[in-house]
């Protein structure tokens, strides 16, 4: 049995033998803070003349106290606004279906012009990091992302994110960003000098004529970790360079390219150590990643190799984000790009237009801008880098082009969703980002997935339709639902209730997503009643919860599901309903 304080509204804790409501109490002793960091108030209007004597004032007094005394909660009159309305305070903090029945009732007096909640309003966020402007793929309307309004609601904090890359250049713009790593590269004449170790900074991947191959060329150190670090989490509005999609977000910085590129065995490694999985020889990973964007790739569809890593990390719940490729060829002939359970990008140009170079096809996901540098160098993407030709030099920003700088920018946008809800699974997060990406304004010949990337829409729109519910028991009804808020309920599937005969079989049961914690409880009261309690709970740590009861004539019964930990859509089935 766990704690009571987790019962909802109106249910009291053990050893409480009822709730006094003072007639004509004016103050609390205690105001409940909702999660914004506001109490929760309404606003209401009465019409003209509504409180011109002192009788229409004790009567809105009485009608408050009223509406409190039914519904277990306690109401003051704050202040007059400007507008003639009135702030009323509540004494904690509503869900949104109990506060739609509050409002409902003040809207029912004839007295009341209107009556609303008074909502939390916040500023719009630009970044000012001294580059921002420079930074089209956040906020263009063509191609961007819509980042601006998407952290309005959140920024990254408590997610990371792993970039597989060829690790990286310690960088101003990283500051505090950076929580741990490890050089996967088993080589010993990578250019660092030794295998794997827990240095995963980028001594530089260049290489001389022929050292990749008979007739390949000279190639200065590309610092593509460093870049691409940048784009999924530069630290932002931190008056400085550039600012990452998720900006807030940790970052667990992953060696598995070095000179001439990686091999498949570092990687498939660094993906199930990125994750939080067990490598032979290599210690934990103290910060396991939820994300993991892995800017790389190769021809041949999917490896086992790749397959088997990428379902590591998926069995950790981590969300796996691929580049789809820059051969301007089917994705599906790319590993990782063609692997099962991944987020394959396509690359968008400041036009929105595919990437002349980018790879299509049925493998891909999603698109998200790239940079097509063939109309301007200023038309790539702009990210941190590193000034040295071969051994690293200052900090420094470059524009870049390639599926590698729209990986990250889906890398960021997934890592935002997690921040916001720490419970969703890869499987939510990639429906999340389809579901919700907008339109591309050009045609995307050759197929690039669902559309442009939208972390606004990703972060504040409808969350997916939940798979077809299963099968209720016979004589049960089945009711789907979803739990918006944590410490939040819903009711299911009526707040009015049900009736039944004496000795009728009351049955619940409950199934909500994987890694939450929901309860449900029977409630009941008298036919002319107002007051519901609590008769019957089941509150186990998982969602999957049953009540069996037997009904009387002489009270009413509904159904409540509770969140005590985590958010989603859950199935009910109920008898009878």
């Amino acid at each position: 049995m766990k704690r009571n304080s987790r019962a909802p509204h109106g249910a009291l804790a053990k050893g409480v033998v009822g709730v006094a409501i003072a007639a004509g109490l004016s103050m609390f002793s205690a105001v409940a803070v909702a999660k914004d960091g506001f109490p929760q108030q309404i606003i209401v209007k009465y019409k003209e003349n509504a409180l011109l004597s002192k009788k229409a004032e004790a009567a809105i007094g009485d009608r408050l106290r009223a509406v409190g005394q039914r519904r277990g909660m306690l109401l003051q009159r704050m202040r007059t606004m400007g507008t003639g309305a009135e702030v009323i305070r509540i004494d904690r903090d509503l869900d949104a279906r109990d506060l739609a029945d509050v409002l409902a009732e003040f809207k029912a007096d004839p007295r009341v012009e209107y009556a609303e909640e008074d909502i939390i309003v916040k500023p719009f966020l630009t970044p000012n990091d001294t580059r921002y402007n420079e930074q089209w793929h956040h906020f263009e309307t063509a191609a961007g992302i819509r980042s601006p309004t998407a952290w309005d609601v959140n920024t990254g904090t408590g997610a990371t994110i792993a970039i597989i890359d060829t690790g990286h250049r310690p960088h101003a713009d990283f500051s505090g960003a950076i929580v741990g790593g490890y050089d996967f590269i088993t080589s010993t004449t990578n250019n660092d000098g030794n295998g794997r170790d827990s240095d995963a900074s980028d001594p530089g991947d260049y290489n001389s004529a022929g050292q990749c191959g008979a007739g390949s060329p000279a190639s200065n150190s590309s610092w593509h970790g460093t870049h691409v670090t940048g784009i999924a989490a530069a630290r932002g509005n931190n008056a400085l360079g550039v600012a990452g999609v998720a900006y807030n977000a940790r970052v667990v910085s992953v060696r598995a390219l070095g000179r001439c590129g990686g091999s498949l065995s570092d990687i498939g490694d660094a993906m199930i150590w990125a994750s939080g999985g067990t490598v032979a020889g290599v210690p934990a990973n103290p910060n396991p990643a939820r994300v993991l964007n892995l800017s790389l790739g190769g021809g041949g569809t999917c490896s086992a190799t790749s397959q088997a890593a990428i379902n590591s990390a998926r069995s950790r719940n981590t969300t796996v984000v691929v580049a789809a490729g820059n051969s301007n060829a089917n994705a599906a002939n790319f590993d990782p790009a063609s692997c099962s359970g991944v987020i394959t990008v396509a690359s968008l140009g400041r036009t929105g237009a595919r990437a002349g170079y980018s790879n299509f096809g049925a493998s891909v996901e999603i698109a998200a801008p790239g940079g097509d540098q063939s109309t301007g160098t200023a038309n790539g993407i702009l990210s941190t880098l590193n000034s040295g030709t071969t051994v690293p030099g200052a900090d420094s920003y470059a524009f870049y082009q390639g599926t590698s700088m729209a990986s990250p920018v889906v890398a960021g946008v997934a890592a935002l969703l997690y921040a916001q809800t720490p419970s969703m699974t890869p499987d939510q997060v990639l429906a999340r980002i389809q579901s919700t990406a907008r339109a591309f304004p050009v045609t995307c010949t050759g197929g690039c997935g669902s559309g442009v990337i939208n972390a606004t829409a990703a972060l504040t729109g409808t969350t997916p339709p939940p798979p077809p519910p299963p099968s209720c028991p016979t004589g049960y009804t089945s009711y789907t639902g979803t739990v918006a808020t944590v410490n939040g309920s819903v009711y299911a599937p009526n707040t009015t209730g049900f009736t039944v005969a004496t000795g009728t079989a009351l049955g619940g049961i409950l199934t909500g997503p994987t890694g939450t914690d929901f309860d449900l409880f029977l409630q009941r009261r008298t036919l002319n009643g107002t007051t519901w309690s609590n008769i019957v709970s089941a509150e186990t740590t998982s969602s999957n919860e049953t009540i069996n009861a037997t009904g009387s004539a002489s009270y009413r019964y509904r159904w409540r599901v509770y969140s005590y930990s985590g958010t989603g859509a859950f199935t009910f089935c109920g008898r009878p309903q």
